[in-house]
């Protein structure tokens, strides 16, 4: 047997063991059930950020892959104002996984503008950066991360490889997505990307260590 016929005996072996434990992993129906903290007991107040609404309830939609979900405005006192989504589901297996914010800002009318990544260095994290907008009155920059099983996912192929990899094993690994976004007040997302990590940051030094290691893993 040549190499290259030994290469495709072994990717077909494989094939046939992940579609042999798919096949036996047990079929599960929602709602799984929370393992993660409360997300209302997310502090009030940020550094010099004052939350001004918040709003727990989730949509038909969110309530089927989804255990929690928060949406807060938090406030500076020069009138700069933050939106902060939190949304947490317990199991993260194909069926039941996190949407992509790009994905869901499309589903209601919006139209993505750009794409790009960054990283930020205190905490540790890897942005991915969106801008939307519905109207030229409604711009919004935006900033996200995955969390998946207490580590932070790269990629969207990483992340569909993950919860492809928890149907497989049948394993309930927990997921949380942070969202930080606010209106457009330049004529580029830079000065708004970096007032939303400067909230970040303030948001890390915040929270309790259980929140904390909930939104970004273990230090």
């Amino acid at each position: 047997m040549t190499v290259k016929s030994k290469a495709k005996h072994l990717v077909l072996i494989a094939l046939l063991l992940v579609a042999g434990l798919a096949a036996a992993a047990p079929k599960e129906e929602r709602h799984a059930e929370k393992r993660g903290p409360t997300l209302t007991a997310f502090p009030a107040q940020v550094g010099e950020w004052k939350m001004v609404t918040e709003d727990t309830s989730a949509n038909s939609k969110e309530a089927k892959f989804l255990n929690e979900v928060l949406f807060r405005t938090y406030q500076r006192s020069d009138g700069k104002k933050v939106l902060l989504v939190v949304a947490y589901g317990a199991d993260q297996r194909k069926k039941f996984n996190l949407h992509m914010p790009e994905t869901c800002y499309k589903a209601s009318g919006y139209q993505v503008m750009s794409q790009s990544k960054t990283t930020m260095h205190s905490p540790e994290l890897k942005l991915k950066q969106l801008v939307v907008s519905a109207d030229p009155v409604d711009t919004q920059p935006v900033q996200y991360w995955i969390m998946l099983d207490g580590k932070q996912v790269g990629s969207e192929l990483e992340k569909r490889a993950k919860h492809l990899y928890y149907s497989v094993i049948g394993a309930q690994a927990d997921g949380v997505l942070v969202r930080v976004s606010s209106f457009a007040t330049a004529k580029t997302p830079d000065p708004d990307y970096q007032v939303q990590q400067e909230f970040i940051g303030s948001l890390y030094r915040s929270l309790d260590p259980q929140l904390k290691k909930l939104l970004f893993g273990a230090a």
